[in-house]
């Protein structure tokens, strides 16, 4: 079964190679539109890519991800990686679910999880994932998954994705998607944006920034879809203008990237009431379609 699976993988790789959006019906879908409070009515960040009616990368997985991934009809034996921008809650509580999940079904390849080197700070994602899983973890009795040397249908792989802000960094996952990543400003925080290009198809996500590094541009430059985060209104100040970008910077990074669409994400209750003046305001420098999140909202990049 698993010599099929890995065989079936490599097919599903040539076939998409050099294949646009429109012809790998490449859909990305919102799972959650919100942050970390619990009072805004919506799910915490979370999306998902579907290329030909399977869940292939999940990207965030706050809190209420993995209730929104089964209302979804997706299924986790399909996921292919996990990319964290960074390690916030409402990032990345929903991991183990995913993990636990994959317990219930027919997987038999490995699944790589992804996100931000470490700092002062934080963990790397590597050591966030061994304090989850390891035979110390907090889910220790999940260790199978973990532990090179237990047996197990699959692995938890991971991978840490460098902060530095001068350069991309390229991670391969197979023969079709190409992954890259840059080091972005999220005022104390290590935080990652990930570019996802899947044949001709690129979809870019900023994750949570303020933009004083300026990496995200060169990152999304010609990107088919560029998911930006827009947590608070133009005129923060203080603390929240210190790790999240405003929508004037959204509106500069559009100008110089030139995405094919750009969806505003990741509200939160002081951004939501502003959501048309953001729009506004990013259109004075951005002619492309603007779309606002929503829980459950899926976007053909066609």
């Amino acid at each position: 079964m698993k010599q099929l699976i890995t065989l079936m993988s490599l097919l599903w790789s040539v076939a998409v190679a050099a294949q646009s959006c429109e012809e790998q019906n490449i859909k990305l879908q919102v799972l959650g539109s919100g942050g970390p409070e619990l009072t805004d009515g919506r799910v915490s960040s979370s999306h998902l890519i579907w290329v030909n009616d399977q869940a292939v990368i999940l990207v965030d997985a706050g809190s209420g991800a993995a209730h929104q991934f089964e209302q979804a009809q997706a299924h986790s034996e399909h996921l292919q990686v996990i990319l964290l921008t960074h390690l916030h809650v409402d990032h990345s509580v929903d991991v183990p679910a995913f993990i636990k999940d994959a317990y219930f079904t027919d997987r038999s390849t490995d699944l790589w999880v992804m996100g931000p080197a470490g700092n002062d700070m934080m963990p790397a994602t590597s050591t966030y994932l061994a304090e989850l899983f390891s035979n110390e973890g907090a889910y220790r009795y999940l260790n199978d998954y973990w532990e090179p040397n237990k047996s197990s249908a699959f692995k938890i792989k991971a991978k840490d994705a460098s902060l530095s802000h001068h350069q991309i960094q390229q991670h391969t996952l197979n023969d079709a998607i190409k992954l890259s990543s840059t080091g972005t400003h999220h005022g104390p925080i290590s935080a990652v944006a990930w570019r996802v290009d899947i044949g001709d198809c690129a979809i870019t996500f900023s994750g949570d920034m303020n933009n004083q590094f300026g990496s995200l541009a060169k990152l999304a430059k010609g990107t088919d879809l560029l998911v930006a985060n827009n947590a608070i209104e133009e005129a923060a100040t203080g603390t929240a203008r210190k790790l999240h970008m405003p929508p004037s910077e959204i509106a500069k990074i559009a100008a110089a990237a030139q995405p094919k669409k750009l969806l505003l994400a990741h509200f939160m209750t002081r951004s939501l009431p502003h959501q048309e003046q953001a729009v506004e305001l990013i259109k004075n420098s951005y002619d492309g379609p603007v779309v606002l999140a929503e829980d459950g909202l899926k976007i053909s990049l066609d």
